[in-house]
């Protein structure tokens, strides 16, 4: 039986991140291992200035919580793709597995661990430096303090500089971010401590990756500081856009691929039953560019940027515009179908999704918040919309424990599961195969920000429809019967008249009234009163079979309101009504009569009638009553006739 890996990262578009998941798909379908990526997208950065982002990230992580762990073979931990905190969590979720985990980067010591060997890495950039550019005075922008390889390369760093007995006092080092804006801070504080020092510039500065590289270059090029005449500087991982600028950076690349092939392999050794050791350690290749002099300034690679940024900045631009047409699409849709319809279509374009599936959960427009304490039990997964290749997915249900449908279970390839969320309101999750190249990262988040808030707008506008009709439902309907009231009878005459207007057929007004429900409420109470009513109420609603609207116009005045009708009909009608009534009063074996009279209008509107909308139903109502009350009138008249006859035997 295949093997099946669960891989946990975030971030999946960045450079370094991508070289290891190409090494792990790869390498997985050479060795015939499934591998599913579970994948976040929270930057651990951005909560630091947006304090939403915190409600973000609780959605964010539940890509995590939704595998059964003990349900896989192996795990892969990209442990520096998380943010310390973000790491932290996603361990703690894995506390109670019992199956391998491979940890790339530093981790719990209960991992099987792969890392660059920073210190052999990092110092062979210093040394790089100090015995080839003959750097003396070296200064150190390092990453964030939350980060333990921050420490690992500022004592690197340190050795070299000690080994040659350099200066290497702790003002030398400066905290960054890890990321470009922390360049120009760095490069003052820097410079500050050379002032101090009687110098103006220092020899090198060594940074703790290639972005902080970039930011102090970008500094240096507004203060007129050339690189590397006037100071040399380097950088670290080797990503891509290292080699991009102007100086290139020299850097030192991470084996990420090969520490991705020695993963799975060290895997599939694991479940052979042979001994692994319980770390191992790649070292870097120095790439020597023109920040620290060993390439000409002169020697130029524009055309390359230049075509690589044209491709790049296509695809930016054609996923900014599939977010745009999304949102317009979505908020164009009439129903929920065609909203799901819209998303397939959306993500088929300019996405890089190669195939793409939206699982929603049980009660996903319910805002379920999915926090540390719930207990994800298995629930059964709706496939509402997507594309595998260039078809159109079947839509259908799963258990969520298997994470993905049988027929995408069953192939070899790899997938990645991205959950579906609006801030921490989890709704269900996606399953993709995307383009790693060239795509940006956060105009991806961007996307699923929009796919999740489009979602919630579809659960809003439901709520909304949903309270609207109840609304409605209060405004136009009796609350004692159920009926329409006299703003129902206000509201489908119109519509009536126009579809008899327009098929030049008969449109009918029957007007019903109670006999005697004073005389009930006097004798027997308002409840019996009320009971008659419904009685009346129910059996109007029972006789109706041509759809007929039903009203309560008033305290004992019913209306029907009815299109394409005719004579017999209204006859039959009637009957039907009053037996239903006596039926009803006989099976509650009520001592008192209910009875009613009953009036109609029945006519086949004319368009040459020039009066309004308003004039034309209420003579209806008039024509209708008028006939009711000759019946009414005649009723009495029965009932004292009656009365006459009884005191007469008597």
């Amino acid at each position: 039986m295949k093997k099946k890996v669960a891989v946990l990262v975030s971030g999946i578009y960045g450079s370094m991140n991508s070289d290891i998941q190409v090494g792990l798909s790869e390498t997985a379908l050479k060795l015939g291992i499934k591998l599913i990526f579970f994948v976040s997208f929270s930057d651990g950065f951005s909560r630091e200035f947006y304090d939403k982002y915190v409600k973000y990230d609780e959605g964010d992580i539940v890509s995590f919580k939704l595998p059964d762990f003990n349900d896989f073979d192996g795990i892969v931990l990209m442990a520096d793709s998380f943010s310390p905190d973000y790491k932290e969590r996603v361990e703690k979720l894995l506390e109670n597995v019992s199956i391998p985990v491979m940890c790339l980067g530093e981790g719990k010591k209960e991992y099987y661990s792969l890392e660059n060997n920073d210190d052999k890495s990092f110092c062979n950039v210093v040394e790089h430096i100090v015995t080839e550019h003959g750097c003396k005075d070296i200064y150190h922008v390092a990453g964030s303090k939350d980060y333990d390889f921050t420490f690992d390369r500022i004592n690197a760093y340190k050795s070299v500089l000690k080994e040659h007995g350099l200066p290497c006092e702790d003002d030398r080092v400066f905290f960054g971010t890890l990321w470009r804006d922390c360049g120009e801070p760095a490069l003052e504080y820097i410079l500050q401590k050379c002032a101090e020092k009687g110098k103006k510039y220092p020899d090198g500065i060594v940074c703790v990756n290639d972005y902080t590289a970039i930011g102090i270059i970008d500094a240096c090029r507004k203060r007129g500081i050339r690189v590397p005449a006037d100071i040399i500087v380097t950088g670290y991982d080797g990503i891509e856009v290292a080699n991009m600028g102007r100086p290139s950076i020299t850097t030192c690349s991470q084996p990420f691929y090969e520490m991705a092939e020695i993963c799975l392999v060290t895997l599939q050794k694991i479940w052979n039953g042979e001994k692994v050791d319980g770390k191992f350690q790649a070292t870097g290749k120095i790439i020597k560019n023109q920040s620290c002099g060993c390439v000409p300034m002169d020697v130029d690679n524009t055309d390359e940027v230049r075509q690589v940024y044209s491709e790049r900045m296509g695809k930016m631009e054609y996923l900014a515009q599939s977010t745009t047409n999304m949102i317009l699409s979505l908020s164009n849709s009439s129903s929920m179908d065609e909203c799901f319809n819209e998303i397939q279509k959306n993500a088929m374009v300019d996405t890089g999704f190669k195939n793409f599936v939206l699982c929603l959960a049980p009660g996903w427009d319910k805002q379920r918040v999915i926090d540390d304490s719930y207990n994800m039990d298995d629930e059964e997964m709706t496939v509402v919309a997507g594309f595998i290749g260039d078809k159109a997915v079947e839509r259908g249900s799963f258990r969520r424990k298997q994470i993905l449908p049988d027929a995408l279970l069953d192939d070899p390839n790899p997938y990645y599961i991205f959950s579906v969320h609006h801030l921490q309101y989890y709704m269900g999750y996606i399953i993709v195969t995307p383009e790693l190249k060239d795509f940006n990262q956060l105009i991806m988040k961007s996307w699923l920000v929009n796919l999740g808030a489009m979602l919630e707008n579809l659960r809003i506008r439901r709520q909304l429809h949903i309270t609207v009709e109840r609304l409605e439902n209060l405004y136009n309907r009796d609350m004692l019967t159920g009926l329409y009231n006299r703003r129902g009878y206000e509201f489908f005459f119109p519509d009536y008249y126009e579809k008899c207007l327009k098929n030049n057929t008969n449109l009918a007004v029957l007007l019903i009234d109670m006999d005697d429900l004073k005389m009930v409420n006097d004798s027997y109470g308002h409840p019996e009163g009320d009971y008659s009513l419904c009685t009346i109420a129910e059996a109007m609603t029972r006789a109706s079979r041509y759809g007929e609207i039903c009203l309560r116009t008033g305290g004992d005045e019913f209306v029907v309101l009815a299109m394409d009708y005719s004579q017999a009909k209204i006859e039959n009608y009637i009957k039907v009504l009053r037996e239903g009534i006596e039926e009803r009063r006989n099976r509650d074996m009520k001592k008192y009569p209910i009875s009613v009279s009953v009036g109609s209008c029945i006519l086949v509107p004319s368009d040459k009638d020039r009066r309004n909308i308003q004039e034309i139903s209420e003579e209806y109502i008039r024509l209708a009553d008028a006939e009711m009350y000759k019946e009414k009138k005649l009723h009495k008249n029965e009932k004292s006739a009656a009365k006459y006859r009884f005191s007469e035997e008597v």
